[in-house]
């Protein structure tokens, strides 16, 4: 339309636009936009720190310290006792049994005596189902070799072990069918189990443990006879859960003793708690749980709300010679916050798949409740995987707990040193990027240095992750470096003290050197923008009281109620206003005195005439005000260049703008073939500091307007 403005000069000569501008800036809509937009931010972290401590983490760990007293920490026999096949035995008879079945085994040999078909186990904790134990062995001369001179006195060698070199024969003597009793079974139910020294597979040569106490018992005897665990055996699982009817928690528990082909052992034992919503998406049923499922359902509208809104700032539509097409915003994905909003939200939708796969995985689980004379391996409830999704589940929430909070700052920025905060990193993120890289590369060649000075001796250093963990807690102060000068002194001294030079006194000093230059920044441009916005906050305070006198008629009021105090204020303010003039005239008269009276005598010819001091830049930097004055004190004498006289009135303005405005004041058509610099389009929407500086620029139009 000819009778839109078409540039930001239009708007300055447009009073509709203008206000329309001054209301979207302080306009009651855009607080309210941003109370709502808050509410719901907070609704959203509320929702999920409740999901989040929805668990009853004190039952289950008491659950957890209850399991590990009874099998390792007040057995008679610790698990990390176990260092050799004959101490593997020795633990299953003196802790591990015990701790299944009790310490008063004669209840069930018993004549009559009745087998229970979940095992109690003390008080309301109850074998779930049946146990079993799995031996996974290696075949024998692979990825290992005998030197020829040894050859002949030991033809066989046992490797490490590898899905290639593991075996799946049967072994063992043969039972009454002719069958080697040490079978092996497959697991289509069990994960890969990342161990210390290996991965190892499901599957293996497995015996069930169930609540029949003779039965078992008998053959564990048998196991230990005949060579269950031998040589070539290079790791063993203990796999059972333990339910407790009061609190409805499971222990999926596992015991793994890792065989090195050096002959070293090593234990472990892992007790994941589970709650019945862990298995089923209503768990029990209860109020409580309907609330977490509820719950679950409106944090999965909010995350495709906020995804819908994060998809929105960077995708966009262009028509083009009549077509339209898809624009991505690169610039988008330069924004910390924008990284930072994409990942919270996908790993919230990362853990939500979790926690569906978790319920399908469990689903067809149960214990087993029949005979235990009929029980085998295949009776065995595996709750291994199920329980590794949670521990991933658990750290997926964790992380995500984290994100989640920090990306509350961007809604409390009212508080003075959040913003300053926030401008602090948005600054120094080019330099902590740089630090970042130096400071890799240094660990990385220090993880490198004490893994091979000291792998072999030190076992914190056996691994290039453990020496990196090592390292780490060096910088936290957790860690004992006399273990490495006590194993090379002169080695262990110079490594010690090159990392401490090179760590403590340049990578850390570095990082703060960073962020305190970038903090006094940060800090002097939010001191200016808090002046300024201080400025505009006293200015709409001042019209708001104007207005307020205008429409209430206060000074009326005051000057009818109190006329005598009312006349002498008015006194007071006309001898103030008199003073102010009397000031003024002394100062001119006295800058004529110290004129000099050749210059006055020239009048119009001073070559100073019509001339008016140059523009001062204020620069920010270090120096903050102070530089500010320099240049002012510096440049107070100097002037803009005389550009000569002026003889019509397109020399100020560039272009005929006489001819360009009509009668209503706006700009015409044939003024879209001119472009003023510094202009935009009226349809494109402004930046916050764009209508601040055409609110300012109206403001000063109007004030010099007489």
């Amino acid at each position: 339309m000819s009778g839109v403005p078409t540039s930001g000069l239009a708007i300055l000569v447009d009073e509709k636009r203008v206000n329309d501008l001054l209301a979207q800036k302080s306009g009651a809509k855009a607080v309210v936009r941003s109370m709502c937009n808050t509410l719901m931010f907070c609704i959203f972290v509320g929702t999920f720190t409740a999901l989040a401590l929805g668990e009853p983490r004190s039952q289950q760990r008491a659950f957890e310290a209850y399991v590990r007293r009874r099998f390792d920490i007040d057995a008679v026999m610790k698990l990390d006792e176990v260092d050799s096949v004959t101490g593997f035995w020795r633990y299953c008879n003196a802790s591990f049994m015990p701790g299944i079945y009790g310490n008063d085994t004669k209840k069930y040999s018993y004549p009559g005596a009745v087998v229970d078909r979940l095992l109690p186990i003390e008080g309301a904790n109850r074998l779930f189902g049946v146990a079993r134990i799995r031996a996974l062995n290696i075949v024998p001369n692979t990825d290992c070799k005998v030197a020829d001179q040894f050859s002949n006195a030991f033809p066989t060698c046992y490797g490490p072990f590898s899905n290639e070199a593991f075996d799946k024969d049967e072994y063992g003597p043969l039972n009454d069918l002719g069958v080697k009793i040490f079978q092996y079974f497959k697991d289509p139910i069990d994960d890969v189990h990342i161990g210390n020294i290996a991965n190892y597979p499901p599957g293996g040569h497995m015996k069930a443990i169930t609540a029949d106490y003779l039965k078992t018992s008998a053959e564990f005897r048998e196991m230990e006879t005949s060579g269950f665990i031998n040589e070539r055996t290079r790791a063993i699982f203990i796999d059972f859960t333990i339910y407790n009817f009061n609190l409805g928690l499971y222990a999926v528990c596992r015991m793994v003793y890792e065989v090195a082909p050096s002959g070293d052992w090593t234990t472990t034992f892992t007790v994941d708690v589970l709650i019945q919503r862990h298995l089923t998406a209503l768990g029990n049923g209860n109020t409580e749980d309907w609330l977490l499922l509820i719950g679950e359902a409106v944090l999965v509208l909010f995350v495709l709300r906020y995804l819908l809104e994060e998809a929105s700032e960077f995708l966009g539509v262009e028509s083009k010679g009549g077509r339209c097409r898809p624009t991505i915003k690169v610039d988008y994905f330069f924004d910390p916050w924008n990284l930072l909003d994409w990942a919270n939200m996908l790993m919230m939708i990362a853990t939500l798949c979790y926690k569906i796969m978790t319920w399908g995985k469990a689903a067809p689980l149960a214990a087993y409740i029949g005979d235990p004379e009929f029980a085998d391996v295949m009776s065995y409830t595996n709750f291994s995987s199920v329980a590794k999704n949670i521990r991933l589940i658990h750290t997926l929430t964790a992380f995500n707990a984290i994100l989640t909070w920090f990306k509350a700052v961007k809604y409390i920025n009212i508080i003075p040193y959040i913003t300053t905060l926030m401008s602090t990193v948005e600054m120094a993120k080019k330099a902590i990027g740089s630090w970042v890289i130096i400071s890799v590369s240094v660990l990385i060649g220090f993880t490198l240095a004490f893994n091979v000075a000291f792998g072999e001796q030190i076992t914190a250093f056996r691994t290039p992750w453990m020496s990196f963990i090592f390292i780490m807690r060096t910088v936290l102060g957790d860690s004992d470096m006399s273990a490495v000068y006590a194993v090379s002194p002169t080695l262990g001294a110079l490594l010690i003290l090159m990392y401490v030079v090179a760590v403590f006194f340049v990578i850390l000093n570095l990082f703060y050197a960073i962020i305190v230059m970038t903090l006094s920044e940060a800090k002097t441009t939010e001191d200016l923008k808090s002046e300024r916005s201080r400025a505009q906050t006293t200015d709409r305070l001042k019209n708001i009281w104007a207005l307020i006198k205008v429409n209430l008629r206060l000074e009326l009021r005051f000057r009818v109620t109190f006329p005598g105090l009312y006349a002498r204020l008015q006194n007071k303010k006309k001898g103030q206003i008199q003073k102010e003039k009397s000031r003024d005239q002394m100062v001119v008269s006295r800058k004529i005195q110290n004129t000099n009276e050749d210059v006055l005598a020239l009048g119009p010819g001073n070559p100073v005439w019509g001339r008016r001091p140059k523009r001062v830049i204020a620069k920010i930097g270090g120096g903050g005000e102070q530089e500010i004055e320099d240049a002012q004190s510096s440049e107070s004498e100097e002037s803009e260049v005389d550009l000569g006289p002026v003889r019509n009135q397109d020399q100020l303005l560039g272009v005929h703008m006489l001819d360009t405005f009509n009668k209503s004041g706006t700009l015409k058509d044939k003024m879209s073939g001119h472009s003023i610099p510094g202009t935009q389009p009226a349809g494109d929407k402004l930046e916050d500091e764009a209508i601040d500086l055409i609110i300012d620029a109206t403001k000063h139009i109007a004030a010099g307007v007489v």
